[in-house]
């Protein structure tokens, strides 16, 4: 078996026989990582903070050959992120949006830019509203897996400029008044929503971070965005069922 030092952070981990996890963890080099931390509940022997979800830490780990979840040897911390799980609100739009990147990305597969915006959007949950940043990180991880709903103009007949139309959940992209009829359930897309879809597509994510924008338009495209993922992954993600039923406890806050 060969030995690996990477950073990584943890997308998720759970109970494995008496005293272990399975500890799944996103890196820049290598994609997402699946291994089993031995012994993290030991008498005498706890390790469980080195493998905290939202937890940036060096793991040392022994990749199998045959199988693609590895011997986890070792892991220090350095990012608890400790901030992240004292608020409901921050633990969970943080599990959206590790539980995302966890379900869009296979194991072993490289997207260094995938860690850099989930470091970001962790680093900025505490001091940016959670909603603008879910979908600011929602349109960049889908454009980076090649997922990104085509606003350039309408799918069919690719008529151009294209600033009001249909978002057709089932075509991941835009269609004008005289192709609505190819998906009759398509939702209306305003003007102010598409500029938004666009400029979060195009632009790097510290620009978008910066800029303002509409309310009306921010929850237009978090409503258009939830159904396209729900559609494209066939289901909900249970971080997104957890999200809806706090957020009228969070409105509160």
């Amino acid at each position: 078996m060969s030995i690996h030092k990477v950073e990584g952070i943890i997308l998720r981990n759970q109970p494995f026989r008496s005293s272990s996890l399975i500890v799944t963890f996103f890196t820049r080099e290598a994609g997402k990582i699946r291994g089993v931390a031995k012994g993290v509940h030991r008498e005498r022997e706890n390790r469980q903070a080195g493998f905290e979800i939202f937890t940036l830490a060096e793991f040392i780990f022994y990749e199998k050959k045959r199988s693609d979840l590895h011997l986890i040897s070792d892991a220090t911390i350095l990012e608890s992120n400790d901030v992240l799980r004292v608020r409901l609100e921050s633990i969970a739009y943080g599990s959206y949006f590790c539980e995302l990147v966890d379900e869009l990305t296979e194991v072993q597969d490289p997207h260094p830019r995938i860690f850099d915006f989930l470091q970001t959007a962790l680093k900025y949950l505490p001091v940016i509203s959670p909603e603008r940043l879910t979908l600011i990180f929602t349109v960049k991880l889908l454009g980076e897996m090649g997922w990104i709903p085509y606003t350039d103009g309408c799918v069919f007949c690719d008529a151009k400029p294209l600033e009001r139309g249909y978002f057709s959940i089932k075509q991941g992209a835009l269609l004008c008044d005289g192709c609505r009829s190819k998906d009759q359930g398509a939702p209306a897309i305003s003007p102010a929503c598409l500029e938004l879809i666009r400029m979060y597509s195009r632009q790097e994510m510290a620009s978008c971070l910066e800029r303002a924008s509409s309310i009306h338009a921010v929850n237009e495209l978090q409503r258009l965005l939830t159904q396209f993922l729900n559609y494209r992954l066939g289901k909900i993600l249970r971080s997104r069922r957890f999200l809806e039923s706090v957020r009228p406890s969070l409105r509160n806050t």
